[in-house]
């Protein structure tokens, strides 16, 4: 596949009219012709195409699959051609979701000095920018380099040194669950080099942005939690062109960035029920381009005999990939919660595939030895020191979805009991297998909170985080059993102790809004909530209780019109016999009817003679079908002017067609 060339220094980022075309991407005539190669990908190789000999090569790149040159005897071998001094990749349109649009209100173009022309949008182009193109956070072996690319385009007007200094440190102190999803040494020197995607870093700076005071006071009368939205629109105008179409390369940088824009429009709408369309093409990605389910050992036995600093990469690059998807778990796990949203079927299935995060020491200092631990959703969790923070996180966010859901669609009785019985076992092995720093008490809470201090906090995180669940999940199995009632010391101390020791912390992030919606449920009344609440809306002004309150009361209208109408049913089926045994009398009647009907028959083929039935009275004695036969016909209950027209057309009936051989019964009539 030849690709087209450029004379221009930067990649074009703004949306223009499709229509337009710069003169600058015209193919360069003076190119000399390329040798052919000695060696092409597995792929090509196997389907017999020509590969242009870089890692990855056009033809696996826009199909989005993994590209690998392999020797005669299924060696890794490093790709014929340097994509970097061949030519380098920027954005490509024709990642498969291209029927994929952004929100109405994110596509906007932003308005600044033009930075250059985006290409139309095409369903297999690739643009290309000579020598450089944006590099991801965290980059594979096959594109690592060791120059320091320029960056492919102009800084954003929105991404100077203070904006992205104060965002960034903000987004690492306070941005949780959504820095468990990015290796902060690696991008804080990915940054510092001026190699990240500038994509990823306006994401990164409009999830942090309603935490500035100073953007905050930018974005007024609007309330802070739309201060991130210039960075928002201005990475989704980066990512997407005007069709909606996606034109980020599939790595893991457009993956964590997709994950950031989703956790940016949940904060900024405060709605859990929004469709995620970001994640789901984050999903995509994930599974298609990243490969998500796949075990690493494959990977680090092909990269055995590359230099120790490649393998680090493709390691941090692999966990990286699996925390985007266990992130996009975390919050479906939330919404099945909170607002009973079923979970996706494909996830359910990559749930047992697909390894839980590493613990939080390992992964910050990448150590790669067999100190980190391998976990799976679905296999108890092992009671060592390196045991996960975010995998006991996943693990206690399953089970109590899992409750609820199973609890809003079983009925009382013994199914009901079994639901709340597994469900407590359950909750039982978690808490059994928490490691020693993991268990809840003053002195672990205060050891986790010292962490806090630090950028170095998602395990502090999570520890607090699945300890505000774990009370709410306990409440939930009380539910089911019947057995709630006044408010349980132990559980309102544990979320006391909780919320007042991470102080501000815990108002920035969902951890404060889980608590409350939760604790809302079962007891409304505590003056303790509406403190709490009014502490989350000085950051998000909106108060979560208000908004639970009006999700709950749209729900229980939902359920009394289902159940009015499940009533309805049911009077209608009882009422089924009456109605058959009423049409029953009606058919004998009409039998008998038929049966005089032709006893006349008969009498008057026997006397052609006899003078007309009209004048001896003899018509009168053939009754058309009762009325009452005539209304059973019907399926549902007619007007009184229905009622009239059926006795009209009965008449008619009546005065119808004679029977055969008797026509003169019309001159008669």
């Amino acid at each position: 596949m030849e690709s087209s060339h450029t004379n221009s220094n930067h990649l074009p980022v703004i949306q223009v009219d499709p229509g337009s075309h710069s003169p600058e991407r015209q193919p360069d005539s003076s190119r000399t012709k390329r040798k052919r190669l000695s060696k092409a990908c597995d792929a090509c190789h196997k389907s017999k195409r020509r590969c242009d000999g870089t890692a990855p090569c056009s033809n696996c790149y826009f199909a989005s699959k993994r590209c690998t040159y392999t020797d005669s005897s299924g060696r890794p071998v490093p790709a014929p051609r340097n994509m970097n001094s061949d030519r380098a990749r920027g954005p490509a349109a024709g990642f498969p979701t291209q029927d994929y649009a952004p929100d109405g209100d994110s596509s906007i173009s932003h308005t600044g000095d033009p930075q250059g022309e985006r290409e139309p949008a095409r369903r297999r182009t690739r643009i290309d920018a000579p020598d450089t193109a944006p590099v991801p956070a965290i980059t594979s072996s096959s594109s690592q380099g060791s120059a320091l690319d320029a960056p492919s385009s102009p800084p954003s007007k929105l991404l100077d040194p203070a904006t992205t200094y104060e965002l960034v440190n903000l987004f690492f102190a306070h941005c949780n669950p959504h820095r468990l999803i990015i290796h902060k040494p690696s991008f804080s020197a990915s940054l510092s080099h001026n190699r990240l995607p500038e994509y990823l870093v306006l994401a990164v700076c409009a999830t942090a942005a309603p935490l500035s005071k100073t953007f905050c006071a930018q974005s007024s009368p609007n309330p802070g939690r739309l201060a991130g939205v210039p960075f928002f629109r201005e990475a989704v105008a980066i990512m997407f062109d005007s069709a909606g179409r996606l034109l980020s390369a599939p790595c893991l940088a457009t993956a964590q960035a997709l994950c950031l824009l989703e956790m940016h429009e949940v904060a900024a709408s405060h709605s859990w029920t929004k469709t995620y369309r970001y994640f789901d093409l984050a999903l995509q990605l994930l599974e298609e381009s990243l490969s998500v389910h796949k075990p690493d050992e494959p990977i680090n036995s092909a990269l055995s005999q590359s230099a120790s600093s490649d393998s680090l990469n493709v390691y941090i690059e692999r966990e990286c990939t699996r925390r985007c998807f266990w992130m996009i778990q975390c919050m479906d796990w939330v919404s099945g919660i909170y607002i009973y949203r079923p979970m996706r079927p494909r996830n359910v299935e990559l749930m047992h595939y697909v390894r839980l995060p590493i613990d939080e020491t390992n992964f910050e200092l990448t150590v790669h030895s067999n100190s980190a631990t391998t976990e799976y959703l679905h296999v108890p969790a092992p009671c060592t020191r390196y045991a996960s923070e975010f995998g006991h996180l996943c693990r206690i966010l399953s089970i109590y979805q899992s409750l609820q859901s199973r609890l809003a669609t079983t009925e009382e009785g013994p199914a009901r009991i079994a639901v709340v019985s597994e469900s407590r076992r359950a909750l039982d092995i978690w808490l059994s297998t928490l490691p020693g720093h993991l268990r809840f008490s003053e002195e672990t809470l205060e050891n986790q909170l010292s962490m806090f201090e630090t950028g170095s906090n998602t395990g502090a995180w999570c520890f607090c985080f699945m300890h505000a669940l774990h009370p709410c999940c306990f409440l939930a199995l009380l539910e089911g059993e019947g057995r709630l009632g006044e408010p349980i010391p132990w559980v309102r101390t544990q979320l006391n102790m909780i919320v007042n020791a991470t102080a501000h912390r815990i108002r920035n992030t969902i951890l404060l809004a889980c608590v409350l919606w939760s604790y809302s449920r079962y007891h409304p009344d505590d003056p303790q909530l509406h403190v709490w609440d009014r502490e989350f809306e000085k950051v998000w002004s909106f108060r979560v209780m208000v908004v639970a309150d009006q999700w709950r009361q749209a729900q229980a209208l939902e359920r009394a019109k289902g159940e009015q109408a499940a009533a309805a049913e049911a009077a209608s089926d009882t009422a089924a016999p009456e109605r058959s045994a009423r049409e029953l009398d009606l058919q004998v009647q009409y039998q008998a009817d038929l049966a005089e009907h032709a006893r006349v028959r008969r009498e008057a083929a026997q006397a052609q003679n006899l003078p007309s039935l009209k004048a001896s009275g003899l018509l009168d004695s053939w009754k058309p079908p009762s009325e009452a036969f005539a209304n059973a016909l019907s399926i549902t209950t007619q007007a009184r002017e229905d009622g009239e027209r059926r006795t009209s057309m009965s008449s008619q009936a009546a005065r119808g067609p004679p029977p055969a051989g008797l026509n003169w019964l019309n001159n008669e009539a």
